[in-house]
């Protein structure tokens, strides 16, 4: 039995409005809703408890117009249920049937309260971090992707975190000001989950991501986050899709693809089931695996746009409607994940030819849909009895053209040599020395070069995995080495093994 609460003046707990005030002050997305029912029910001795919203409340609106529903302890109530609560006024309702004082003023609270959230989420600017907020960013995506359908423009979309041992919070923050400086003009960035921010690489191909990684690497390395690792997938528009929800499926699923672990729902939650609330036809929402809806009308066409916004968030997401008009609505395509075509193959082998300034670029090399750019390097651990990888020197033979480094590992010393330069030479002397310390480095290099107009100008070196046709090999990511040194080849030497950070501490080195 759903209880219509009474409105008696004399009856009003102001403890129970007290208490709304608080929550709601403190409290962000639509998480009040649940502390407040909780709150309520334990007050009142409820089995169960709802919260009726009406977000509107204008003269003229039909009844009923954009109302939610809210369930304690998240749930989704039955439909009956919904369907009852819905018509009767904006409130609390409980069971057993007991008035619920204040209820009414409750209600009117509460929607103010969403209407607070929701002017939130479309907020331009996430005050947190200075970037652009989620909402922002959806608008933005969807410009850049009717721009590339309608006219081929292309832009590319990366999305970054990063990994270490520094708190996520302190991680977060120094890569939104890392963002921030990294930032071209025409350029945009904004937060989409926490941690995980997407920049926008507006009129710009595949070849601006690794300028890009390197530009926000050297920005951390200067604010003093050496420690940090950064990790980034790139997507572009439109020659991978048009469609915004598919753009952010596809970077989501590459930082997958480098090990990153997808955020759990449980940490998208608040924002997730705010966007899901706007969906035209959604009155309640159960965050849970599947994903329940509930929808005012027919599900059939609420379905399509709660999925993708699902899909947006979570790459292997599932979704089921509950319809007010036709009972269930879940296709058996509702828990499949689309296709992911496989990475382009590119040569295997090892450094291409130096260029004049000593540079090594490879040509025609599709750039990785992933890249993991690591702290400068130097000092790196591996398995062999704890010892660590050292640098002990690196110099340039003017005379004879070459590069030379020495590295240490325990007792073991290595000395690589090359002849490319003293960019491509040094990374390439660095993958030789390893070589020479018995360390297996599935790795070839792709490029060196200075990046210029980047605080310092450090080198970055991009090296590229030895393809050998599995699956797991084709999805292998690039890896990113930013570094300054003394002298270039010292530089380069130490972004190799910066690149290789995470490969030479995880190896497995027979003694």
């Amino acid at each position: 039995m759903v209880d219509s609460p009474s409105i008696a003046y004399g009856d009003i707990a102001y403890g129970d409005i007290e208490a709304a005030a608080s929550i709601l002050a403190r409290s962000g997305g639509v998480s009040w809703a649940y502390e407040l029912l909780e709150r309520v029910a334990a007050s009142h001795r409820l089995s169960d408890a709802w919260l009726v919203v009406d977000p509107v409340a204008a003269a003229g609106s039909p009844p009923g117009a954009c109302r939610q529903l809210f369930a304690l302890g998240g749930r989704t109530a039955p439909v009956d249920t919904a369907r009852t609560l819905l018509r009767r006024p904006a409130g609390v309702y409980g069971e057993p049937s007991i008035a619920v004082a204040a209820s009414g003023a409750l209600g009117a609270m509460c929607g103010a309260g969403f209407r607070a959230s929701l002017a939130g989420l479309r907020s331009a600017l996430d005050l947190e971090t200075g970037l652009h907020s989620p909402y922002a960013v959806d608008e933005a995506t969807a410009r850049a992707a009717a721009c590339g359908a309608r006219y081929g423009w292309s832009s590319t979309f990366v999305l970054l975190t990063t990994s270490g041992e520094a708190p996520a919070k302190d991680r977060w923050l120094a890569l939104a000001a890392a963002l921030r400086r990294a930032l071209r003009t025409g350029d945009e960035a904004g937060v989409t989950a926490p941690g995980i921010a997407l920049a926008i690489l507006g009129n710009a191909g595949p070849d601006s991501v690794r300028p890009f990684v390197a530009r926000v690497r050297a920005a951390l390395s200067a604010g003093g986050w050496d420690e940090i690792d950064l990790h980034a997938a790139a997507v572009r528009t439109p020659e991978e899709s048009v469609d915004p929800a598919e753009l952010r499926r596809l970077a989501t699923e590459r930082l997958g693809d480098i090990g990153i672990a997808p955020l759990a729902l449980t940490d998208l939650a608040p924002q997730l089931e705010l966007e899901l609330r706007c969906v035209p036809g959604v009155v309640s929402v159960e965050m849970a695996t599947p994903v329940v809806v509930i929808s005012s009308g027919p599900s059939k066409p609420v379905y399509d746009q709660v999925l993708r916004v699902v899909r947006g968030h979570l790459p292997h997401g599932s979704v089921r409607v509950l319809g007010m008009d036709d009972g269930p609505f879940t296709p058996a395509c509702s828990t499949t994940t689309p296709d992911v075509p496989d990475v382009p193959d590119v040569p295997v082998g090892g450094a291409y030819p130096a260029n004049a300034n000593g540079s090594s670029q490879a040509q025609g090399v599709p750039v990785p849909h992933a890249i993991s750019a690591t702290a400068p390097g130097g000092d790196l651990g591996t398995s062999r009895g704890g010892a660590r990888v050292l640098l002990l020197g690196a110099e340039f033979d003017a005379e004879r053209g070459t590069s030379e480094v020495s590295l240490e590992l325990g007792a073991s010393r290595g000395t690589g040599r090359s002849s490319a330069g003293t960019l491509a030479g040094g990374a390439q002397a660095t993958l030789n020395a390893l070589e020479a310390l018995a360390i297996d480095v599935p790795f070839y290099l792709v490029s060196a070069e200075r990046a210029h107009g980047v605080p310092g100008e450090p080198v970055v070196v991009v090296l590229a995995p030895k393809r050998t046709g599995d699956q797991e090999a084709r999805r292998a990511v690039e890896r990113l080495g930013v570094a300054s040194g003394d002298i270039d080849v010292e530089a380069a030497s130490r972004a190799t093994l910066g690149a290789l950070n995470r490969h030479l501490a995880r190896s497995a080195v027979a003694p």
